[in-house]
Order: C-alpha cells, then structure tokens, then sequence
C-alpha cells in the first residue's frame, strides 16, 4: 500500500509470491487454461485465487498434492476434491488433464519451510474438522470473496460499518441466502438466524429476501444447464439442449426451500433484545439436534436499541452504558 491507502501490488502476485519459493517445481500441463473461465464452485475459485492460483498452469506447476495444500492452508483431501472438480471439467470438454505431480516430494531429506500464515490456517482447519466444515459463506461477488479469503468465515464475527444506506443490510440478506446452499454446490448447508432491531428484514427485507433466492437458484439451474450442455456435445449431441428433467435432476433446490431455514427475531427495544440474545444457545442447540445447525447469526443492528437507551438514560440522568458494554462482550463468551 502506498501512503494514500491505494494498492499498489497486486493481490495475486502477493499471494503468488510462496508458491515460487523452496525447490524447483514439475509442470505437467502444457496447455494454460484460466481456472476463471471454467464452471467452478465459487469457493473453489476463490480458494484458489486467493493463494495465486488463476490458470491450470499454476496448478500443474505446485508439483503434488501436499504442496497444493500447505500453499493453500487446507487438508489433503480438500486439495485433492479441488483437483478432481477441475479434473472432471477438463475431461468433459476434452481438454488436458491437470496432474498434481510426483507424490514423492514429501521424502525429500530436510524439511520444508511454510509461512505463519500457512500454519494459522491449518489450525483453522484442524479446529473447524472436516473440509465441509471448514468452508466459507460465499458472497457470489467474487473480489469480495477473495478479499475475504474465500468468503465469510464460520465460528467468527464479522462485523460490516457503513453510512446508512451503504449497503450493509443488502450483503447481510446476500450472505444469509448464500448459507443456506447445500454442500453439493460448495455451500456450508446451514440454517440462519437473524436478529432485526430495525425492521429492516420483516416489512420490505422479505421482497429483496425472495429476489435474491430466485436469482440463486436460477443461477444454480443455468449452471447445471451448461454442464448438460457441454456433455452432450462431447457424445455428438451438441444440437440437444439440456431437458427440464435433467437439470431438475441436478438442482433441487426452490426460493421457498431457502426462506424456510432463515429464521427472523424481530425485537423491538432493549429488554427483548438482550433476552433473544441470551435466549439464543437454546435456540441453536435445538436446530443442531435436528440436523440442520445454524451456520450464520446476523444482529442487525446490534447497537441500535442499546444507543437508544443510553441516550434515553442519559437524559433522565441514569446511565447504564456500562453495564449494557459488560452484558455485550459477556455473551459471546457464555
């Protein structure tokens, strides 16, 4: 960054510059092919963007499977489902294989570096379990998710500041919409809670709420169109376009089926906000026994009612600004 905050290296030359470092790497793909013109789940792009990796060169070039991983901070079996994902569409449009390289580079005699940024995010994944679990809520706006590091992250807080009408409440409805989409499509396939302070979600919210399931799921469907359509062009059938029955075959999903696992608190002042909030880890402990663990918590705003109340305490002169602070940062603990 230079002194007027503007970005004056590239992100991906950033993020590119370890997977050069250490030995002398194999390529085994001749043939480059930009990872962004292939139909990718958006977390597997973003994974990959985001340590540098935009053709199949570079991921012919890591060398194995081990090194994709340690470059990307997840597990093996994360580094080989991203491999194989490509893997299918290459095969599909007839084009070259990406090969992970020699599996032997682990034996090699002296051990190899890696970054405290590489060893921050293996303790992420070595927290979080599985690589399901370990995946992000994709925004669907792809600088966003790579900013991001590949979209928003479960099990921390989040916190999004703007001007009013900035669009704070807009990305919110984005991200709960985006959490609920199944683990097929590289979603995290969770329900969400949603704390409204404002009104802001039950009157107009529900309108923009809906447009954006609508726009998911066609989205989703368009997907599994081209898919269709790119195989039946490999076996001769080019001229066949893609049947309502194959792409519901491939897509289940509905708008409806999206709403029904955003759940909404509207509260209404202080007192029932900060009962919903404590009254919370029943709620999730419930949705988790019934298989459908909530994966996002939205409080918009989480400030609105208690400035309210310091500001109507204030002007009786009795402040409980200081017991409201110490109730807040209490809870996340609890």
């Amino acid at each position: 960054f230079d002194t007027s905050g503007s970005l004056r290296t590239p992100c991906r030359l950033l993020h590119r510059q370890p997977l050069m470092q250490g030995a002398k790497r194999k390529r085994s793909v001749v043939v480059s092919i930009s990872l962004q013109s292939l139909p990718l789940r958006p977390s597997t792009l973003t994974a990959l963007l985001r340590s540098g990796v935009s053709t199949t060169g570079d991921l012919g070039s890591i060398g194995s499977i081990a090194t994709l991983a340690e470059d990307l901070g997840c597990s093996a079996a994360q580094a080989v489902e991203y491999v194989d994902e490509i893997n299918e569409i290459l095969e599909t449009s007839g084009m070259p294989q990406v090969l992970a390289g020699d599996e032997n580079d682990s034996s090699r005699g002296h051990a190899p570096a890696t970054t405290a940024a590489s060893l921050l995010r293996s303790k992420l994944t070595n927290h979080s379990g599985t690589a399901q679990q370990n995946r992000q809520i994709v925004s669907f706006s792809q600088s966003l998710d790579v900013l991001l590091g590949g979209g928003v992250a479960l099990a921390e807080l989040t916190e999004i500041v703007g001007r009013p009408g900035s669009g704070k409440t807009q990305l919110t409805m984005q991200l709960c919409v985006d959490a609920r989409l199944p683990s097929k499509y590289g979603g995290v396939e969770g329900s969400v809670v949603v704390i409204d302070a404002e009104g802001s979600w039950s009157c107009s919210g529900m309108d923009r709420l809906w447009d954006m399931s609508v726009a998911l799921v066609d989205h989703l469907r368009g997907s599994a169109a081209r898919r269709v359509a790119a195989k039946n062009a490999m076996e001769g059938r080019a001229d066949v376009p893609a049947s309502e029955n194959e792409i519901n075959s491939l897509v289940s999903l509905t708008p409806e089926s999206l709403l029904e696992g955003i759940h909404i608190f509207r509260v209404h002042d202080e007192p029932s906000q900060t009962s919903t909030l404590y009254s919370l880890p029943k709620f999730l402990l419930k949705q988790e026994e019934a298989g459908i663990p909530v994966k996002l918590v939205v409080i918009d705003s989480l400030a609105f009612h208690y400035r309210v109340a310091s500001s109507a305490a204030a002007g009786s002169g009795q402040s409980n600004s200081l017991s409201t602070t110490h109730n807040l940062t209490k809870w996340p603990h609890s």
